[in-house]
């Protein structure tokens, strides 16, 4: 390094050819970059925070402290639990149900899917286990309906209500637990 100073012949150097202006606008440039840099940079930051900070609350995953009336801290696992219950499951009860009944004097068919909705997944394992003590039991119900019967939508939602009360009276019998919110009827062919 020292060798390049002493290389340096300040005697050429002509200072009338210098002009003043342009050094200072390229030294004004580097400054102003250097902060719209900064600006920029710091702007970045703040964002990032805010919106992490908004994620973080908005998810629900502080544990935050719920004050009841009488004072007491409880936790928030218990919102997570309901909203865990909330979340719909349905089932389908496969094959669909093919039955005959009678209805003005002749045989008829009544072709019926039945899907249902809990919000207890494990349920679902339960219709499973226990599914031909169901299979049975709707099928000797649907059977048991005229014609008359199920023809009109009043009929046929009646007929839904006592799908749902049998499966509820079976799974309470045979697991303690008849968590089943509702029935329908996704397909449903009398001939």
């Amino acid at each position: 390094m020292p060798d390049e100073i002493d290389d340096i012949n300040v005697d050429d150097i002509n200072i009338d050819d210098i002009d003043i202006d342009d050094i200072d606008d390229e030294a004004t440039d580097k400054k102003s970059g250097g902060k719209l840099k900064k600006f920029l940079l710091i702007g970045i930051i703040l964002l990032l925070s805010v919106g992490g900070g908004a994620y973080y609350f908005m998810s629900g995953s502080a544990d935050s402290k719920v004050t009841s009336k009488d004072g007491d801290e409880e936790s928030n696992e218990d919102e997570e639990e309901e909203v865990e219950r909330q979340t719909p499951y349905y089932f389908t009860l496969n094959p669909p149900f093919v039955v005959n009944f009678y209805g003005k004097g002749q045989a008829k068919f009544l072709q019926v899917n039945i899907e249902g909705l809990t919000r207890d997944p494990s349920i679902k394992e339960d219709i499973t286990t226990h599914l031909p003590h169901i299979r049975n039991n709707i099928v000797l119900l649907l059977s048991s309906k005229s014609y008359d019967d199920l023809i009109t939508p009043e009929g046929k939602e009646a007929l839904r209500k006592e799908v749902l009360s049998e499966l509820r009276k079976i799974l309470k019998k045979e697991t303690g637990r008849d968590k089943i919110e509702d029935v329908f009827f996704t397909n449903f062919v009398m001939q």
